[in-house]
């Protein structure tokens, strides 16, 4: 309540309280009056410091609230905030640019419901009609919401024939499309942006000599500031320190994944250490589901606690989260339901620290079958946790040393 319509209930109170007395004795009236009158001063006086009282209790109130989640989850107010995305969903329900309109904006109405806020796929040609129609259809039924679209663009060790890598025309198309399509049109990605290609038809065995040799970072300079370009970098990558240098400044964010996804063990020292080296916002991929990869190696898809401590971790130390693919896996239906519950971040934290205790075991187990099958991601993980203690060793006014850079760069 402010403090006039105070004075006016006080007022309307004296004044009956005046009236009554003026019953029961006149001689009384006048000091009654005047005595009445100090007190609405004294109110006034008061009033403010009531109000700003009541504020600040609320305030409190909010605070409270909060710190149940600060902490459960350590990253207070960032839980609402982290954007989730849908990559290339493989289930028909959520492939957006293959539906007609009535059904895309059904579909783009339920992802938005369960908590989407981006949706990325692939395009191939910018010169193609047919791929034209599809993104412009898309982006502009999304034009409507809050859905942002991002491209993606497949290097060499994924593209095909019909692949074109005209970065300059590529540049030409999203400028366009962001001046048409200012609401739904975020950005693009390059996939497998530091990975090595496994295919024996391509010319350069790594991505980013390809990036270099097509002159990428030349057109790069000519993509509008409202553009977004977050590249898809490994941890694992190879050349990464080329990626620091030379595109670094045309980056406005990553999307960062981890080749050795069925070990979390060292994920968030992995995102801290890639936070620190870019200083650039990081989407984290989580994979519900397995890869062409590890499925050739003999795995068995992502456990339910694996995943839910790739949530965890990922929620935590990263400023969003992508789902690959499989958006009706149940895992992941469960988290767009509950993660601002307090009950649910507390138990995939507790998923967490069970899958890191087992996954250390198994690392130290001379019998482990994954040492067998797959050692490279046990070297990785050295490498991260060696680099990692050394950084955390140096004196602070050291720690912006390159030295312990180079290990994971280069």
């Amino acid at each position: 309540m402010n403090v006039p319509i105070l004075v006016i209930f006080i007022s309307i109170g004296i004044f009956s309280f005046l009236i009554t007395q003026s019953f029961l004795s006149d001689t009384n009236l006048v000091s009654i009056f005047f005595r009445s009158l100090n007190d609405i001063h004294l109110l006034i006086s008061k009033s403010t410091d009531l109000v700003e009282i009541l504020q600040y209790i609320n305030a409190e109130n909010d605070i409270n609230k909060g710190n149940n989640i600060i902490d459960i989850t350590s990253r207070e107010g960032t839980t609402e905030n982290t954007t989730v995305g849908l990559w290339m969903p493989m289930n028909t329900s959520f492939a957006l640019q293959h539906l007609k309109r009535a059904e895309q904006e059904k579909a783009l109405e339920i992802l938005l419901k369960k908590g989407y806020g981006e949706y990325y796929y692939v395009m191939n040609n910018f010169e193609d009609p047919k791929s034209l129609k599809i993104t412009d259809d898309l982006l502009d039924t999304a034009n409507k919401t809050n859905l942002k679209i991002i491209i993606i663009l497949l290097p060499p060790s994924e593209g095909g024939p019909s692949t074109s890598y005209n970065w300059n025309g590529w540049i030409k198309y999203f400028n366009s499309l962001e001046r048409k399509y200012p609401r739904s049109f975020e950005g693009f990605t390059i996939d497998d942006f530091n990975w090595i290609s496994t295919r024996s038809d391509t010319k350069f065995k790594n991505n980013i000599d390809f990036m270099e040799y097509t002159e990428l970072s030349k057109e790069l300079k000519h993509k509008s500031k409202d553009v977004k370009f977050y590249p898809t970098v490994y941890f694992e990558g190879t050349k990464t320190g080329i990626v620091v240098k030379k595109y670094k400044n045309f980056i406005d964010g990553l999307v960062v994944v981890s080749g050795c996804y069925y070990n979390v063990s060292i994920l968030e020292r992995q995102l801290e250490i890639f936070s620190e080296i870019f200083d650039k916002p990081m989407r984290y991929i989580v994979y519900p589901t397995i890869t062409y990869n590890y499925s050739k190696l003999d795995y068995s898809p992502p456990t339910d606690r694996l995943i839910m401590a790739t949530l965890s971790i990922a929620l935590n130390s990263s400023d969003g989260l992508i789902i690959w693919r499989d958006a009706d896996n149940p895992v992941i239906q469960e988290h767009m339901e509950n993660r601002y519950d307090e009950q649910y971040l507390f138990n995939i934290s507790k998923s967490k620290d069970v899958q890191i205790s087992d996954e250390n075991i198994e690392t130290n187990s001379k019998f482990s079958i994954s040492n067998k099958v797959h050692n490279s991601c046990n070297s990785w993980s050295k490498k991260y946790n060696d680099a990692y203690d050394k950084w955390t060793e140096l004196p602070e006014e050291e720690q912006e040393n390159n030295e312990w850079k180079k290990q994971l760069l280069y």
